[in-house]
């Protein structure tokens, strides 16, 4: 069940562990050998940002991730929240936040994110003595 509230929290700032030169060269590589990348879309579509320009665009996912995060900004995400580039967008977008892995804690983009509720939902539904 997706019950995502579609705020656009997520992609108002994106944190890789790569840095906009790793983005950039991996998006070559992968185009240029014709293998369909994440790193093609992110080297196209996201702008770097300081942590500073991060902070002030979301300040609660960013205040709780490592000084040695990356961060980015899509050029997709419209005004509303919205993607653009839904239909096309990369794997690391469509999986997000639990990629198919047993739903877990860690930090989410906005307090009213849809997916608070779906991992309360999941804990319970998934306690064994219930």
């Amino acid at each position: 069940m997706n019950l995502c509230n579609q705020c656009g929290a997520c992609c108002r700032t994106i944190a890789l562990d790569q840095s906009p030169e790793e983005v950039r060269a991996l998006g070559t590589l992968t185009a240029v050998l014709g293998i369909p990348s994440d790193h093609t879309f992110a080297a196209a579509h996201w702008r770097p940002l300081t942590r500073r320009e991060a902070l002030a665009a979301n300040p609660f996912y960013v205040a709780r991730l490592p000084e040695t995060k990356h961060f980015y900004a899509c050029d997709q995400l419209a005004a509303d929240g919205r993607c653009l580039a839904h239909a096309t967008r990369p794997l690391v977008c469509r999986g997000y936040p639990w990629y198919d892995q047993p739903v877990r804690d860690m930090p989410l983009p906005d307090p009213l994110c849809g997916y608070v509720y779906e991992q309360v939902r999941d804990f319970v539904i998934r306690r064994d003595d219930l």
